[in-house]
């Protein structure tokens, strides 16, 4: 969860809230950051099985401030938050 700090990652993505954010996807998903080149590549081992767990990541991930979650495409929320049950990895980008 502290790989994009340790390793100085330099992204626009507010470091703190993103680790803080992994630290809790890890224990909760079972998520690890697989890749970090432009953009953060997440796995997950137990996506969120309910609609409310899928509402409540997807929150979490506009809250991120990710480009691509909050404008790049801009889906709706409802239409994201339930794609995340069947989605096994996560991509994030900050411009």
């Amino acid at each position: 969860a502290d790989i994009p700090a340790l390793l100085g990652w330099d992204a626009d993505a507010p470091l703190p809230l993103v680790c803080a954010l992994l630290r809790s996807w890890e224990e909760r998903f079972g998520a690890r950051v697989v890749g970090m080149k432009g953009e953060l590549f997440v796995s997950v081992a137990r996506p969120p099985r309910t609609a409310a767990h899928a509402d409540l990541l997807a929150l979490e991930h506009v809250l991120s401030t990710a480009d691509n979650i909050v404008d790049d495409p801009p889906t709706p929320f409802p239409e994201y938050a339930a794609s995340l049950p069947q989605g096994t990895h996560w991509s994030f980008w900050w411009d």
